[in-house]
């Protein structure tokens, strides 16, 4: 099931990160021995509450405009221990380090360029040509990541038709 906002039917396949995950993760952390501060605490619901790409410049200034005082090692810090836990992932933004939250495990993005909207891909539609990739090359692959960019219904409505 979708949990995008966009009003039309979404793929099945296709869903945005859940905020309720902030409980899930909290916990997952504590269970490595990971302190959950109140700074952490926070840093943790804002983030989750981000359904578009950000940097981390931008997720200070947002928690500056909340009036949240998170220091700027804690906030790069906690980038990447989410991104090695699997809650982040790292996505193609320009010349900018973007961030996009993110259920743990196999999932792939589609990323809009005029918006910054990140919707998970729980399907991968190249896993047939993974196995084609071995048989072809005798490598055993190990990992893949697949970004694609485009541009989100809305923001095809906002900037009108192609010409």
């Amino acid at each position: 099931m979708s949990t995008a906002t966009d009003s039309r039917a979404q793929p099945s396949s296709i869903t945005l990160a859940p905020v309720t995950l902030a409980p899930v993760l909290l916990e997952d952390l504590a269970a490595q021995g990971y302190p959950i501060t109140d700074q952490r605490r926070a840093l943790i619901g804002r983030i989750l509450c981000l359904s578009k790409c950000f940097t981390a410049n931008e997720l200070m200034g947002e928690l500056s405009s909340d009036r949240i005082k998170v220091g700027r090692a804690t906030v790069f810090r906690t980038l990447e221990l989410l991104v090695r836990l699997g809650y982040l992932s790292r996505v193609p933004d320009g010349a900018r380090r973007a961030y996009a939250v993110c259920d743990p495990g196999h999932h792939h993005h589609l990323v809009c360029s005029g918006c910054g909207r990140v919707l998970h891909l729980e399907d991968c539609p190249i896993s047939g040509l993974l196995g084609e990739l071995e048989s072809r090359t005798g490598y055993r692959i190990e990992h893949h990541q697949l970004e694609v960019a485009g541009i989100c219904p809305a923001c095809q409505r906002r900037l009108g038709p192609l010409e």
